[in-house]
């Protein structure tokens, strides 16, 4: 499949981030292009299908794929959970223990374990998911992946559009980030005049909860939440990733989103315009 890929990549022009061969599909996280990615599947499948009735003393006759390809759009502040959940398949599926241990999928790519092909970009990966290409970066990517909670990952990506329409609009530079952060701030219990930057523990959760809100309910870009509350990409996804899972957590989110749901019922709008 690897080698099918390679020669049907110069068919068009998108990104792959990510992808996990499994037995009876095969998952791709692309950044789109401008060209149809019509006949570049086409091409994949079609060589791979070939080589595969080919094969030395197993040769056989009919479909390989059963259906065509389903494209799903994922909006960036889900990359970093979309490639997690395609390194992570091989582990729900039984196969092996850690994602490291299968190369069915790019997670030893990107923890340079093994050599990347040449139409993976495991750069650009990385940077878009917000850790760096460092051992330590690579360390935290591959802790990121086992340990992120993938529960609602797929709820998340349907939900895109509900939120969009709830929120009024979309996009980083329409968020009212002070806003925001004034609400976290008084659901943490963080006194007033702390500054954000604060390594106290009310501190840390008002910080948790603008990445949360901002990523899952507003679906806005790590860079972005990273530039309003003054960390960076990395660090943004690394104290998602630590924290997300506490139920302290999940108790003042739920209050949290209760406030701003009722906002915007009362019509108290809190986008910039």
């Amino acid at each position: 499949m690897i080698d099918a890929i390679e020669r049907a990549d110069d068919r068009w022009d998108w990104t792959c981030l990510s992808f996990a061969a499994m037995s009876s599909h095969i998952h791709y996280g692309h950044l789109a292009g401008e060209r149809d990615p019509d006949p570049f599947f086409r091409s994949v499948n079609t060589r791979f299908a070939v080589r595969y009735h080919r094969r030395p003393g197993r040769e056989t006759l009919g479909p390989v794929f059963a259906g065509r390809p389903v494209i799903h759009a994922v909006k960036e502040s889900m990359l970093p959970r979309m490639v997690a959940y395609h390194h992570r398949n091989v582990v729900e599926a039984g196969m092996v223990d850690l994602a490291r241990d299968s190369r069915r999928t790019s997670h030893r790519a990107y923890l340079r374990l093994d050599p990347a092909p040449p139409w993976l970009d495991v750069e650009r990966g990385l940077e878009l998911l917000g850790f760096h290409d460092t051992a330590a970066g690579r360390r935290r990517f591959d802790e990121f992946v086992n340990e992120v909670d993938l529960s609602d990952f797929l709820e998340d990506a349907h939900e895109a559009a509900k939120v969009r329409e709830t929120c009024g609009r979309s996009g980083a530079r329409d968020v009212d980030w002070a806003r925001l952060i004034e609400l976290a701030r008084r659901v943490a219990g963080v006194p007033d005049g702390e500054p954000l930057s604060s390594r106290r523990p009310a501190t840390v959760n008002a910080r948790t909860l603008v990445g949360l809100v901002g990523t899952r309910r507003l679906q806005q870009s790590y860079p972005s939440v990273a530039r309003a509350i003054g960390m960076s990409p990395s660090g943004v996804s690394n104290l998602l990733a630590r924290k997300a899972a506490d139920p302290r957590i999940g108790e003042m989110y739920a209050v949290l989103t209760s406030v701003l749901d009722d906002a915007v019922r009362a019509s108290r709008v809190w986008v910039d315009g």
